[in-house]
């Protein structure tokens, strides 16, 4: 139980300096290396002197040192204050707040999506392994995988705009406002992002299912006679689990940050959206708020994974 808990508290410190080192990086790039500034925005480009300018970055605080700035955006930034949007005079952590639900849900459905269908599958197609049915099995996800987001996202709105539209809701419907409006919403959004990992998943699966089945404890449940749907559904699987685990909590992060396309093309209020929109309004402290959302949902979902781990496999506690 002790060693359990060292494991867990070493991989949340971990996790809490990747966020600082990613906070740190995000900050200075987005001050220095993003052309443009705030205060030339809010200034206006007809007519601005520099002594403006200057009074604006002044009333910013952009003209303390970079480090000084940094800590003080972080330390408001514990305390859940994000700062105001300098051109939309909005609360980022209210804007933030509204965008970051929906990115998520959508990232959870897709992950879900791609669970139920690639795991079932990679399992069957393992197990038909060397046979001519084991292409055509995977064929079609072969097919999906290959597909951006994008593409399955546009595909699937086009069918159901043809042949389903009662059944697509172009609007967005929140959670707390309908339960079956909000499925409707985001039913089309989440195929369109787990099929193509689902893909993915099924490759995995089968490729870690054919390294499973041959090994000597395998062949010699077999030799005693175990059921099949034991013998695959329960040991085989079991085995397999660890770096399934392991791909679904990095895709998890990846789908968070990759939905920018999906919530384009379906006018769905997230992160990816609006961290679109904040980059074409040059709303930098809103940027760096959406950036670090995403990178925060990256790295949870990584820890997640580190210590469920340890609990599907014990030996992972002494490496």
């Amino acid at each position: 139980m002790r060693s359990i808990a060292v494991y867990i508290a070493r991989r949340l410190v971990g996790s809490v300096l990747t966020i600082v080192g990613i906070s740190l990086v995000i900050f200075v790039s987005l001050q220095r290396l993003v052309p443009g500034s705030e205060a030339g925005i809010l200034a206006g480009s007809n007519g601005a002197t520099p002594q403006q300018v200057h009074a604006i970055e002044v009333r910013l605080g952009l003209t303390r040192p970079i480090l000084v700035q940094y800590l003080s955006w972080l330390g408001n930034a514990v305390h859940g204050n994000l700062g105001i949007a300098a051109i939309s005079g909005l609360k980022v952590t209210s804007v933030v707040g509204q965008q970051a639900p929906v990115s998520l849900e959508l990232a959870l459905l897709g992950l879900i999506i791609a669970t139920v269908v690639g795991v079932p599958v990679g399992l069957v197609a393992g197990l038909l392994n060397g046979r001519r049915s084991d292409l055509l099995f995977r064929l079609p996800f072969l097919v999906v995988y290959s597909m951006p987001f994008f593409v399955s996202g546009t595909l699937l709105l086009l069918a159901a705009a043809h042949y389903f539209p009662s059944l697509y809701a172009a609007s967005y419907v929140s959670m707390s406002q309908s339960v079956v409006g909000n499925m409707r919403v985001m039913a089309l959004p989440a195929l369109a992002v787990g099929l193509p990992v689902a893909g993915l998943l099924v490759q995995m699966t089968r490729a870690t299912i054919v390294e499973v089945i041959t090994q000597p404890y395998m062949t010699t449940a077999r030799a005693v006679g175990l059921r099949p749907l034991r013998l695959y559904g329960l040991y085989a699987l079991k085995a397999a689990c660890l770096p399934i685990l392991s791909l679904e909590g990095f895709m998890y992060g990846i789908l968070i940050g990759g939905v920018v396309v999906v919530e384009d093309v379906f006018s769905l209020p997230g992160l990816g959206r609006g961290l679109l929109q904040s980059i074409q309004n040059l709303e930098f402290i809103q940027l760096e708020a959406q950036v670090m959302i995403i990178a925060i949902a990256f790295i949870l979902g990584n820890l997640i994974v580190d210590v469920v781990a340890p609990i599907i496999d014990k030996r992972l506690l002494t490496t």
